[in-house]
């Protein structure tokens, strides 16, 4: 066990159970508490951060999660604590879900699935954007599919406060093959409400068809070009079984521009829930 990890297992009385992310900056585990109940502890070494603002990147995200109670969003369990003055290492807890994320749940899913896949991402979303906090990093390992069927969105490190300076990320954050043609900067200002919208749609194209609508190819130039445009294979082409009022709400979420798009989580739950 590291110096790091048993200083912070030990200031909020858990026991590690097995790591999630093992290794470099951020380590994740399942802890459990002298009642039995797991949660997860997130574990950010500063020494290892290449990036400056990673403090206060891990600052903003327990104080998102905090301020966010919604049950398709992840719910922070502590507040942030760090080891040492200055700090080398901060730490925090957050519920533990059963589970997989995206990554691992298959493609092809039957219509009802898919559906509760948006509601279930875009709920969460109207979450954060009430907030005015813009994920900014909807990716496959971002969203949780509990066993229950419900889905859970993780992981804002990278989320975006409309009311606060922004932080330098060495360009917008965001996972090839899940980004938004604002990622690129081709638009005023950065990612928006609009851009998570392009991400939860992206989502739900990749658990239909198993494939993001932009995919990456491993060609930057290449991808970018495509992504410009937001270049992709209409849903109702790769999956002609599905109802034609759906593939237009996921293509709406998928339009190059913005303005076209829905306007936020709220917007998208909303038309989602007006289908059958």
């Amino acid at each position: 066990m590291s110096d790091h990890l048993r200083k912070a297992c030990e200031a909020l009385q858990v026991t590690p159970v097995r790591p999630l992310v093992e290794g470099g900056q951020k380590q994740v585990f399942i802890v459990t508490d002298p009642s039995g109940k797991h949660s997860v502890l997130k574990l950010i070494d500063l020494g290892l951060a290449t990036d400056p603002a990673a403090l206060e990147r891990a600052t903003r995200e327990v104080d998102l999660l905090k301020r966010v109670k919604h049950p398709n969003v992840v719910a922070v369990e502590t507040d942030l604590q760090q080891i040492g003055a200055p700090p080398s290492a901060v730490f925090w807890l957050e519920e533990h879900l059963d589970g997989t994320d995206l990554r691992y749940a298959g493609s092809k899913w039957p219509y009802v699935d898919l559906l509760e896949l948006g509601l279930g991402v875009a709920a969460g979303l109207g979450a954060l954007h009430r907030q005015r906090v813009i994920h900014r990093d909807l990716s496959p390992g971002n969203v949780q599919r509990l066993t229950n069927g419900k889905f859970v969105v993780i992981d804002p490190g990278f989320a975006k406060h409309t009311l606060r300076s922004g932080l330098t990320v060495g360009g917008q954050p965001g996972t090839r093959g899940f980004m938004s043609p604002e990622h690129l900067q081709a638009y005023s200002g950065s990612p928006t409400a609009a851009s998570d919208v392009f991400g939860a749609c992206s989502l739900v194209y990749f658990a239909a068809s198993g494939t993001p609508p932009v995919p990456y190819k491993g060609d930057d130039a290449e991808y970018l070009q495509r992504l410009r445009n937001a270049t992709h294979i209409r849903l109702q082409d790769r999956r002609p079984d599905l109802p034609e009022e759906f593939c237009h709400v996921i293509e709406r979420g998928l339009h190059p521009q913005p303005a076209r798009r829905y306007r936020n989580g709220a917007a998208l739950h909303t038309a989602l829930g007006g289908l059958s």
